[in-house]
């Protein structure tokens, strides 16, 4: 493991505080299996922004599809967890 892995645990507590940050409600309130729609104070503007600073954080890009497809908190990290380790950059 290098110093640039970086764990799932590492990309849920960021992806979770950035949720927490742009909708105004406490990390501890959300769980792996919320859907994000359904999160308090969601809204497609909202989670495009999440989206913005977990590219920027990671230095990735996700794909339109991908981030389309995404339903719940899980799903969300296991999108950027793939994209850190470079599993989506042969797409």
């Amino acid at each position: 493991m290098t110093s640039e892995s970086v764990s799932r645990e590492q990309i849920a507590s960021v992806t979770t505080e950035y949720l927490a940050t742009e909708l105004k409600i406490p990390a501890a309130g959300i769980a792996g299996t919320d859907v994000l729609r359904e999160l308090p104070g969601a809204d497609s503007m909202k989670m495009l922004r999440v989206v913005s600073k977990l590219e920027r954080r990671w230095d990735v890009e996700f794909d339109d599809e991908a981030i389309f497809a995404v339903k719940t908190v899980d799903e969300l990290v296991v999108m950027v967890e793939k994209s850190v380790s470079g599993d989506l950059a042969a797409s």
